[in-house]
């Protein structure tokens, strides 16, 4: 279980070994409720390692920060413009934040192996990297953190695991709700006006309530970097924010919501269960089974919707049927800790994953009250910023701000999202109901990201600068010798770009001012792929292995994953052999939403 702060770090204390070798290092990285006096041991992460660690290193000199810098600024995108939208929706962008989240934790704070906020970025060893820096997350797409879990919990962990499931029944998960200021009403569901459940549960409903785990004073007597999460400076209870597996989920209001959605949707699947053989006469074992049942949706979903609607469906194709051949190799060089850990590759989590990064709007189309009017409604404005929907999180300051009516507990009922206008399908009546396109040029606002720190060298707030400079500190190969090592362990040809192909567009100065276009930044590089290979708006040939390697592998090798159970899909398991909320098999994150919030 994870819990952050306003400025995208966890908040409890990290043991991972400083680059100097001066041992455990405190820093604001660890699962909630790893504390040393609770595990004086050296407890079991979950494994990051190298896809090819094998590889040279990437060039480094001390004008490496400064041209990375310059490098990032050029990928900031001057002018939106309508050409740059996608035919992806929307939602494709926050389910790859929603599913990262799923499966790695702790490759971007600022820690003694991955801090970034200093004048000039050396690289760690690679093997001080993998030895040191432990994944916060399992590894596999298990949904810990919609249920909790994690490689290492704490007592105070476990009781906001159980602080998740609803006090009235405990086979369901607590949902928050929302609060009516008069100015308006999301549709949300439109045949049940009186279901408040509309947003994901919030430190108010739960800390010092009757049967609440936690006592108010309880928090307060908390350490320091855990206590700031839940109480003001004042000593009151930030009731804003929200109690959920992984408080990555809160950083933005339309990955929030989308975790309420599989809130909402595991307790449809609760309430299906006596169509559907579940256990009814037993609560904690209807709650197993409707969790193995909304598990398995999930990882379908993940391998047969959203990596075909972002990767080159030929290549996702070949690596299902091929059984991930590049992550079961990686898999058997690196030997997870426990049965139930999956080790995840770097250049994955710090390089080829960010892509969804590319795909963010500066605005979006989000409901009628911010976005298309609908008449006798009130609209507020055209549309919804990208800013509007990190303020209306527990994290912001102020949180929930509502002009007029100052900072709110809870979720306003007129922000509450309006999911036909995010999930699609894109039409050309309709374009900016669209993902922005994967490539080089990131919205504006990701240069100036709200709700984080400044830091001393001005990069904290800048996407684009932060990646680069991760990535570097983290040692991660270039994208070309990535694609060597491919052909050698795989057989797998793909064409690297060209240099003209590299130098092309606004980023082509800085990246041969920077010796870059040889051996070249992976993040950067997939993103220049997507733009000059990907077809219809995806991944290119390097981003899609990389990404449908890695997803699909992690599935693959969860032996209690919808893989490994047997099925009417030649024998597999596919969702029409799964629990139906809502009458049909949910194939899609479009129909577990509609099942969902009953739409």
């Amino acid at each position: 279980m994870i819990f952050l702060n306003g400025h995208g770090r966890s908040a409890v204390p990290d043991y991972s070994i400083d680059m100097y070798g001066q041992g455990p290092v405190m820093s604001q990285s660890a699962a909630c409720g790893f504390v040393a006096d609770v595990y004086p041991d050296t407890p079991v992460f979950g494994t990051f390692a190298y896809l090819f660690g094998e590889v040279p290193e990437m060039p480094h000199s001390p004008e490496s920060t400064a041209a990375l810098d310059m490098l990032g600024d050029a990928m900031v995108e001057q002018v939106a413009l309508p050409e740059n939208d996608s035919s992806v929706p929307p939602v494709f962008t926050y389910l790859g934040q929603f599913i990262d989240h799923d499966v790695t934790a702790n490759t971007d704070r600022e820690t003694g192996l991955s801090l970034i906020d200093m004048p000039q970025v050396d690289p760690v060893p690679r093997d001080r990297v993998a030895s040191g820096l432990g994944n916060l997350r399992a590894g596999a797409l298990n949904l810990d953190s919609l249920y909790g879990g994690g490689p290492v919990q704490g007592d105070f962990a476990n009781r906001m695991v159980d602080a998740l499931r609803f006090p009235r029944d405990r086979a369901k998960l607590w949902a928050g709700t929302v609060v009516d200021l008069g100015l308006g009403d999301t549709p949300f569901p439109t045949n049940k006006n009186d279901d408040l459940a509309r947003d994901v549960l919030r430190a108010g409903r739960v800390i010092g309530q009757p049967d609440s785990p936690f006592t108010e004073d309880e928090i307060r007597a908390l350490p320091e970097e855990l206590r700031r999460i839940f109480v003001n400076d004042d000593g009151a209870i930030r009731v804003q924010r929200a109690i959920l597996g992984d408080m990555r989920n809160d950083e933005n209001l339309i990955v929030s919501q989308l975790h309420l959605g599989f809130v909402r949707f595991h307790n449809r699947v609760v309430d299906a269960a006596d169509a559907h053989g579940g256990p009814t006469h037993d609560r904690e074992a209807l709650f197993r089974w409707a969790r193995a049942e909304v598990r398995a949706i999930y990882q379908w979903i993940v391998l047969n919707e959203y990596l075909p609607a972002v990767c080159d469906p030929q290549v996702v194709a070949t690596v299902q049927r091929a059984w991930a051949p590049l992550y079961a190799n990686f898999a058997a060089d690196n030997p997870a800790p426990r049965p139930d850990l999956l080790p995840v590759p770097l250049e994955f989590s710090a390089a080829a994953f960010r892509f969804g990064h590319s795909m963010v709007r500066a605005r979006y189309d989000w409901s009628r009250f911010f976005g298309r009017a609908v008449a006798g409604e009130n609209n507020f404005s055209e549309r919804a910023t990208f800013r509007q929907l990190f303020q209306f999180t527990g994290g912001a300051e102020p949180p929930m701000e509502v002009p007029g009516f100052g900072p709110q507990p809870r979720l306003p009922s007129h922000w509450a999202a309006e999911w036909d206008r995010l999930v699609g399908p894109v039409t050309e009546a309709l374009p900016d109901r669209a993902a922005r396109r994967i490539d080089t040029a990131l919205a504006e606002p990701l240069n100036d990201m709200v709700n984080e720190e400044e830091g001393t060298q001005g990069v904290l707030k800048r996407l684009a600068r932060r990646n680069l400079r991760r990535g570097h500190r983290l040692n991660l190969p270039s994208a070309q010798d990535c694609i060597a090592a491919i052909e050698r362990r795989i057989g797998v040809v793909i064409d690297p770009l060209s240099k003209d192909e590299l130098i092309a567009g606004e980023t082509g100065e800085p990246l041969l001012a920077g010796g870059f276009v040889a051996r070249t930044p992976l993040w950067y590089y997939v993103l220049r792929e997507a733009e000059v290979k990907g077809r219809d708006d995806r991944l290119g040939p390097l981003g899609s292995r990389l990404v449908a390697e890695t997803l699909t592998g992690l599935v693959i090798n969860d032996t209690s994953s919808y893989w490994h159970r047997p099925g009417s899909d030649d024998g597999r398991w596919h969702p029409r052999d799964g629990v139906r909320p809502a009458g049909e098999p949910v194939t899609g994150i479009a129909p577990l939403l509609r099942a969902a919030l009953l739409l």
